[in-house]
């Protein structure tokens, strides 16, 4: 396994440029296709081991899971993790296979401090220190079976986030895989955006927050892509109207649930799936854009891990996992 570290990485050139366990059934999976692109986007609910009790044995069976289907040959190629923050989460990225391994910004990985500073400009009694430090990293993973031919993050900075959002260091991740589907290589970006009521800030604020965020990622987008197509997924906390016009509006990319659905013919849900569940009733979120020479067409979709452990959810959300056929133009 290859892990790419580039802790030290923060986008600084770039920020220049623009200033009881089941088994797994085969009906889960969609059929095997020698073009297709598996991604699977997961919030596995990894909190700091002070914060929740009883979490290994959740962590264990998610990996089993990926582990069973990589026997079966159905693995995601590529999984994109969010909220592993608990070290005991690294169960997953150590033992299912995947080669490459992309970790986000760790707890000391620090930005640039903001025109307001988050204690304040939410609330103070947050943390009594003027510069409080982070308790836990960004809790972002990429796994790719495929070569990493450029990975960098970008941390959001302390007037991008709000509230208990702030505590941990979430960033934007952006890495370049080599895939074997086409000539040209495909972007994949990963990340977690500011949550809501789980803040405990004003709304205002909060509102405020998630659209700086989806700024950033507007500019990071801008500054890294170089014409190649790109999936963007995610826990993007959109759940909300106002979040998602405004992300859906500026980042100007196609919402692969929506496509799926507008076109059956050539896309499938899983079984159990429901349509709301990859459009209104999710902060799960998979984004994608062709380039001029590779077409990215989704093809399957499912909410998946719904299986329950000792009566327990795996996590408090669902996978989200999108099947892209890659078509290349002669």
């Amino acid at each position: 396994m290859m892990h790419i570290n580039l802790l030290k990485v923060t986008f600084v050139a770039a920020c220049a440029l623009v200033a009881g366990a089941q088994p797994v059934l085969a009906e889960q999976t969609s059929p095997d296709e020698a073009s297709v692109l598996r991604l699977l986007s997961y919030n596995i609910n990894g909190l700091p081991k002070t914060l929740t009790k009883g979490k290994p044995p959740l962590f264990n069976r998610i990996a089993e899971i990926l582990r069973e289907r990589r026997t079966a040959g159905t693995q995601p190629h590529v999984v994109l993790l969010q909220e592993a923050f608990d070290k005991r989460t690294s169960v997953i990225a150590d033992t299912t296979g995947y080669k490459y391994v992309y970790k986000g910004p760790g707890r000391r990985d620090t930005s640039r401090k903001g025109r307001a500073h988050w204690t304040q400009a939410t609330r103070k009694a947050y943390a009594l220190r003027p510069d409080p430090q982070k308790i836990a990293g960004s809790g972002l993973y990429i796994l790719s079976d495929f070569p990493i031919m450029d990975a960098r993050y970008k941390a959001f900075d302390s007037d991008e986030c709000a509230g208990f959002d702030c505590l941990s260091n979430k960033a934007i991740q952006f890495a370049r895989l080599q895939t074997p589907f086409a000539d040209q290589p495909i972007d994949i970006v990963n990340s977690h955006f500011n949550s809501r009521g789980s803040a405990k800030a004003p709304g205002k604020i909060v509102l405020k927050a998630h659209r700086k965020q989806t700024d950033l990622l507007v500019k990071m987008l801008g500054a890294f892509r170089k014409g190649y197509p790109i999936v963007i997924a995610g826990d993007f906390n959109t759940k909300q109207d106002k979040r998602y016009t405004y992300f859906s509006e500026n980042v100007n990319l196609m919402d692969a649930g929506k496509v799926c659905l507008s076109n059956k013919a050539f896309c499938s849900l899983a079984a159990g799936t429901k349509e709301d569940e990859i459009l209104y009733r999710t902060n799960d979120k998979q984004f994608y854009e062709d380039s001029a020479a590779v077409r990215l067409q989704p093809i399957w979709a499912a909410r998946n891990f719904t299986e329950t452990l000792d009566g327990k959810p795996l996590s408090d959300h669902l996978g989200y996992e999108v099947h892209y056929r890659v078509l290349t133009s002669e």
